[in-house]
C-alpha cells in the first residue's frame, strides 16, 4: 500500500512558516529587515496586545512597484539576489524570499505601498496566503504592512504565544537590536498606542544606545578602537563596550553585528571576554555593542532561516582581531570605578558600590593568559596615585589621594593579588617548575574528584604535579608546582587540583588559574593591619602593574571618589 505522499501546498506553506515565524517578534524582525533593505530613514512599528491583535510596520523606503506586489508573496521571490553566486557579495539583510509568504500563510495581511517611480500606490489583502482584494490607492512613497490574527489558521500555534508582556518584551528586544546598529534610521515603537521606543535617527550610535537603554548605561561605555593587529582580509570594527565595573551575570547585554546583521556568535562573544582578560570575573559579561564590517565572501549567513547564526571562514583571524580591539580599547581607558550619587534627592552615606550584577547560572567563557603577559601600558597611562599620605580603614582598605586630588580607595588584598600575579608571570612565563614534597601526600577523594583527576592526569603533570595512580580509587602526590611552595597545606592541595581540572580551557587558561590561585595565597588578606611601609609597597605594586584595575579573578582593586563629588556631597557646589 502506498504510504509516501506529497504534501499539499497549504500544508507546505504553514510548515515552512514555522521555521521563520514562531511568535509576533519574528514578524517584526522580518518586516524591519525589509524596511531597512528598502533604504528607509524612518520606521514606525505599531503592535496591539503584544502583537497578537495586530502588527503594523510603516516605512518611507523605496516601496514596491505595482507589478511586484503579488509576486512578493510567492515562495522564494526576492529582489535581493538573482542566484546562489550573489551570496558571496550580499549587502542586504534579507535574501531567502521566505518572510512575506511565511507571514501571509499564517495570518491576515494588508499591504499598502507605493514605489518612488509610480504616481499611485497599490493595496493588497491576503488571508492565509490567498489574495482576496487588490486595488490602486493614493498614498506617499513607502510601505505599510499590517499583520492581523497571527496563527488564526493554526490553533495549536496560538497556544504557544505567551502573555502580552512576554511577547512585547521580545518585540522590544528586536527593535532595539536594529535601532542600535542603524542610528541613522529613526525608529518608533508603539504598543496599544503608547510610545515604547523613539530614537533620534541622527546617525550617532551612542545616542541610539541612550534612547533605548538610558544614560546610566551610556555613562559606563567606551568607544571601541581599532586593534594594532592586521588580518589577511579587510575587516573593520566599531561600537562601544562597558568598563569592567559595569558587568552582568549573563550574555544578554552582548549585542554583536556582522555587516549590520544582528547575530549570536559564540566566537565573537568569546573574543570579547578574551579582550577583557582578567578585568572581569570568569562568569561576568560586559555591556557591549560590537559591529564587524567584513567582506561578504568571508562569511556564510545562509545557515538558518532566521539568519541569527553566521559562519566565519577565517574564524581565528576574526577572533584575534576582535579580542585585540577590546584589549586595545581597555588599555587606553581609565577604568577605576567612580563613586557617584545614585539618588538625586537622597541624603545618605557614601555609596562605594559598583553596578549590581545579575546572578544567573554560570556560562563557560575563556580569558587570556597571553594577554596578561603581553599587555604593554605606556608610561603616561600609569596610575596617578600618590604614595603619601596613606591610611588604612576597616583593616581592609587603603585610602590614598590622586594627583588630581581625587580620593582612591584600594582593596588591599585585591591589589596585592594583582601585583603578585604579574610578578609570577614575569618570573615564570609559561614555565612550570616542580617542588618535591618532604612527605608524599595521599588525598582523600570523592568518586567525582577521583574521576576528574583520572581524566586529567596528563594536564596535572603538565601543571607541575607529580601524581601517580595508587590502587583503584586513590592517587599519591609527590611534588607540587613551586609557586605553591610554603603557601598551601595538604588539605588545600586537593582543592587546587580540583579547581585546575575543572578549568576546561587550554593550557594557558590552566596556567592563569594556577598563578592566580598562588597569587591569592601569597597576598595580604582583608582584616590584616598594615604598617605604613606595607601600604606603600601595595600602592607601588599597583602603580607598576600592567592591568591594575582588577585582581586576577576580576574583582576591582580600587574605586575613585572624585573631588567634584566630594564637594557636591558637602554642598560646596
Amino acid at each position: 500500500m502506498k504510504s509516501i505522499f506529497v504534501l499539499e501546498e497549504r500544508a507546505i506553506g504553514q510548515i515552512a512558516a514555522g521555521e521563520v515565524v514562531d511568535r509576533p517578534a519574528s514578524v517584526v524582525k522580518e518586516l524591519i529587515e525589509n524596511s531597512i533593505d528598502a533604504g528607509s530613514t524612518h520606521i514606525v512599528i505599531e503592535v496591539g496586545n503584544g502583537g497578537s491583535d495586530y502588527i503594523r510596520i510603516t516605512d518611507n523606503g523605496s516601496g514596491i512597484c505595482e507589478e511586484d506586489t503579488e509576486v512578493a508573496f510567492e515562495k522564494h521571490a526576492t529582489s535581493k539576489i538573482r542566484g546562489i553566486e550573489d551570496l558571496v557579495s550580499l549587502h542586504t539583510l534579507g535574501f531567502r524570499g521566505e518572510a512575506l509568504p511565511s507571514i501571509a500563510a499564517v495570518s491576515r495581511v494588508e499591504l499598502s505601498t507605493r514605489h518612488r517611480s509610480e504616481d499611485f500606490g497599490s493595496f493588497l489583502n491576503l488571508e492565509g496566503g490567498v489574495l482576496k482584494e487588490r486595488r490602486r490607492i493614493t498614498r506617499s512613497v513607502g510601505t505599510t504592512l499590517e499583520v492581523k490574527s497571527l496563527f488564526y489558521n493554526l490553533p495549536a500555534r496560538i497556544g504557544t504565544i505567551r502573555s502580552k508582556s512576554t511577547e512585547l518584551r521580545h518585540i522590544v528586544d528586536v527593535c532595539i537590536n536594529y535601532a542600535v546598529i542603524n542610528p541613522a534610521i529613526k525608529f518608533e515603537l508603539f504598543h496599544d498606542d503608547k510610545t515604547i521606543i523613539s530614537t533620534l535617527g541622527n546617525g550617532k550610535m551612542l545616542d541610539a544606545i541612550v534612547n533605548t537603554y538610558g544614560s546610566s548605561v551610556a555613562n559606563d561605555l567606551i568607544e571601541l578602537k581599532e586593534p594594532d593587529t592586521s588580518t589577511r582580509f579587510n575587516v573593520r570594527i566599531n561600537g562601544y563596550i562597558s568598563k569592567p565595573a559595569a558587568s552582568y551575570g549573563t550574555k544578554k547585554h552582548l549585542f554583536t553585528y556582522v555587516n549590520n546583521r544582528f547575530v549570536r556568535s559564540e566566537l565573537v562573544e568569546r573574543a570579547i571576554k578574551r579582550g577583557y582578560m582578567t578585568l572581569l570575573p570568569k562568569y561576568a559579561y560586559p555591556f557591549a555593542v560590537l559591529a564587524l564590517s567584513i567582506d561578504p565572501g568571508e562569511i556564510n549567513v545562509n545557515i538558518h532561516p532566521k539568519k541569527h547564526e553566521i559562519l566565519f571562514y577565517h574564524s581565528n583571524d576574526v577572533f584575534h582581531f576582535t579580542a585585540g580591539a577590546v584589549s586595545t580599547t581597555l588599555r587606553q581607558a581609565d577604568l577605576i570605578p567612580e563613586v557617584v550619587e545614585r539618588e538625586k534627592d537622597a541624603v545618605e552615606a557614601l555609596d562605594f558600590s559598583t553596578l549590581p550584577q545579575e546572578k544567573k547560572a554560570p556560562v563557560s567563557a575563556q580569558t587570556s593568559f597571553h594577554a596578561d603577559m603581553d599587555t604593554d601600558v605606556p608610561d603616561e597611562g600609569r596610575l596617578d596615585i600618590c604614595s603619601v599620605p596613606l591610611y588604612q580603614v576597616l583593616d581592609s582598605y587603603i585610602i590614598a589621594q590622586s594627583e588630581a586630588d581625587d580620593v582612591i580607595m584600594i582593596d588591599q588584598h585585591a591589589a596585592a593579588e594583582r601585583a603578585n600575579f604579574e610578578r609570577l608571570i614575569d618570573r615564570y612565563g609559561q614555565r612550570i617548575d616542580k617542588q618535591t614534597l618532604l612527605r608524599p601526600y595521599v588525598p582523600e577523594l570523592s568518586p567525582h574528584q577521583f574521576y576528574l583527576i583520572r581524566e586529567n592526569e596528563e594536564a596535572l603533570r603538565d601543571m607541575g604535579f607529580d601524581i601517580e595512580r595508587l590502587g583503584d580509587d586513590s592517587y599519591i602526590i609527590r611534588a607540587i608546582p613551586v609557586v605553591f611552595h610554603g603557601m598551601i597545606g595538604e588539605d588545600e592541595i586537593t582543592d587546587v587540583i580540583v579547581q585546575l581540572v575543572e578549568e576546561s580551557g587550554k593550557r594557558e587558561e590552566r596556567i592563569r588559574v594556577l598563578f592566580s590561585t598562588a597569587a591569592c595565597k601569597a597576598s595580604i588578606k582583608a582584616g590584616e593591619k598594615l604598617s605604613y611601609d606595607s601600604m606603600r609597597a601595595i600602592v607601588a605594586g599597583l602603580r607598576n602593574a600592567k592591568l591594575p584595575f582588577t585582581c586576577p579573578h576580576g574583582r576591582p582593586t580600587m574605586i575613585r571618589l572624585t573631588k567634584k563629588e566630594i564637594e557636591k556631597r558637602f554642598k560646596r557646589r
